[in-house]
């Protein structure tokens, strides 16, 4: 039959013969899926687009925004159930119509990403997504889960990956496709380059950001996020509290500054560096990194960062609500001991607090300072002086308290220059003996000890403080070990020279 041939159609009214207004297809909602993915596979063999196939005109006035399938009005979902005989319920499922409002933390893509602190007019782009190739490696039909669309979810729930955002062959940004549109939906592919996603390689994500957003998750649809050491707030006061922690990142500090802080949490999730991407993973990374030990992860981070002091952090931040402003307020706060009251009152307190110097004045001294140990000492030193708990300026010096302690009550006894100062480490010939029998009676099978034991030890028995020079000279001498076999240094081979 020619297309420009006229037909009979007859048009069937199911209202006479009582039948159900659904169309002849059968599409089952897949485990997880997004309201949207669901409709563009259902309206797939009718090659129409799914607003105009599932949409009457007295429900197309509330499908005007792009995302309106995030939370679809109430008669929209009605018009849906009625075309594909799925019920409401099952449908507001694949959406986030049960989930409190704020709804627009939820679209917006890299939500904790880097761009949103730093960029004038961060990103607004509606529709993006992020996809999981373990997920579509595993589909026998390919489509989008409802938690890809998550502008803060960084990482797969169920296979733990880190979500590819962009396509690796040709950069463009994924995103799902208009609902009226009517072209192909292949969300296995890159619609610029048809790139398989599917065989994209995945990141494993740490154990600690998948176990953070994982709280976060669970605690989204109702609203109430129960976060390590502080328990259970409200969303929109929890992401607030997420933006001054992540501002106070990203805002006015120096590369080199956060390059010591992200070498900080590398080490201790025992991960790759983290680079200067605008990321929301990198994002998730800092904020679990944070509340892990809250709030002397924070109290660190603020002074690797040279940050400004968290009343002034608040000040980024006029637009809050007030009844928000004061609950963050109230949380940001203890990540700076001087805001708050402290009954930390050492014996050295009075030394600390009457210094000549202040902090920026000890800092420089620092950095004038030739060998290494009295820089370190130094910076500590100067983060107690600006207000920095005992064990935060610790952690910042890779050092711990107890060794802190040492150097400060030392300090209060002979003053600055004896803090700064090592001791002798001379032992006495007794002394020398018993570490060198003790050093010897090791199990030679187990694993070589390392110079900070034998440090400890020398302190513990003898209340000397020795170098690691001579810790290190006593486990060559007398440890019961096979010496290492000091390799040759290879001759650096010299690039050839192409005319």
């Amino acid at each position: 039959m020619s297309p420009d041939e006229i037909y009979k159609v007859e048009f069937f009214n199911a209202e006479i013969v009582g039948a159900p207004r659904s169309l002849p297809a059968r599409v089952a909602p897949l485990p997880d899926e997004a309201l949207a993915s669901w409709l563009l596979r259902f309206a797939e063999p009718f090659g129409v687009w799914p607003e105009a196939l599932l949409l009457g005109d007295g429900e197309m006035g509330f499908a005007t925004h792009p995302d309106w399938w995030r939370k679809p009005d109430p008669l929209v979902v009605a018009a849906l159930a009625r075309g594909t005989g799925v019920s409401s319920d099952r449908i507001r499922l694949l959406s986030f119509a049960n989930w409190p409002d704020d709804g627009i933390i939820d679209a917006l893509p890299d939500r904790f990403g880097r761009q949103r602190y730093t960029a004038e007019r961060p990103s607004h782009q509606s529709r993006r997504i992020g996809i999981c190739p373990d997920c579509l490696a595993e589909d026998e039909v390919p489509y989008v889960r409802r938690t890809w669309t998550i502008g803060w979810l960084t990482a797969c729930p169920t296979h733990g990956t880190v979500l590819i955002r962009t396509c690796p062959e040709c950069g463009v940004k994924l995103r799902l496709p208009r609902l009226s549109d009517a072209t192909y939906f292949a969300p296995d592919r890159c619609r610029r380059c048809a790139h398989r996603l599917a065989r994209v390689a995945s990141m494993i994500a740490a154990e600690p950001v998948l176990e953070f957003q994982r709280r976060i998750l669970d605690g989204r649809p109702a609203g109430i996020v129960d976060l390590p050491q502080i328990g259970k707030i409200g969303w929109s006061v929890a992401v607030a509290l997420f933006d001054m922690l992540l501002g106070a990142v990203w805002i006015d500090t120096k590369p080199t500054a956060r390059d010591v802080l992200f070498a900080r949490i590398a080490r201790d999730f025992g991960t790759a560096r983290l680079g200067e991407l605008a990321d929301g993973y990198q994002g998730l990374v800092i904020l679990a990194w944070m509340f892990e030990a809250w709030p002397k992860r924070t109290q660190a981070a603020l002074a690797m960062l040279r940050a400004v002091r968290p009343r002034r952090q608040m000040q980024r931040w006029p637009t809050l609500d007030a009844a928000i402003r004061g609950q963050v307020e109230a949380l940001f706060l203890t990540a700076w001991p001087d805001e708050r009251d402290n009954d930390e009152r050492g014996s050295w307190r009075a030394w600390i607090d009457n210094l000549p110097q202040t902090g920026e004045e000890l800092r420089a001294q620092a950095r004038q300072e030739r060998l290494p140990h009295r820089r370190a000492r130094l910076m500590a030193i100067a983060d107690v002086r600006d207000g920095l708990s005992v064990e935060a300026a610790a952690e910042v010096a890779d050092v711990r308290p107890r060794t802190l302690y040492r150097w400060i009550k030392r300090g209060a006894q002979g003053g600055l220059e004896v803090a700064l100062e090592r001791p002798s480490g001379q032992l006495s010939g007794p002394q020398a003996a018993q570490l060198a029998e003790w050093i010897a009676n090791a199990p030679s099978a187990g694993p070589r000890w390392r110079t900070n034991r034998v440090q400890n030890e020398t302190l513990r028995r003898f209340g000397v403080e020795i170098t690691i020079y001579v810790a290190d000279r006593l486990l060559r001498m007398h440890g019961p070990w096979r010496r290492r076999k000091v390799l040759a240094r290879r001759k650096l081979t010299v690039a050839p020279v192409y005319n």
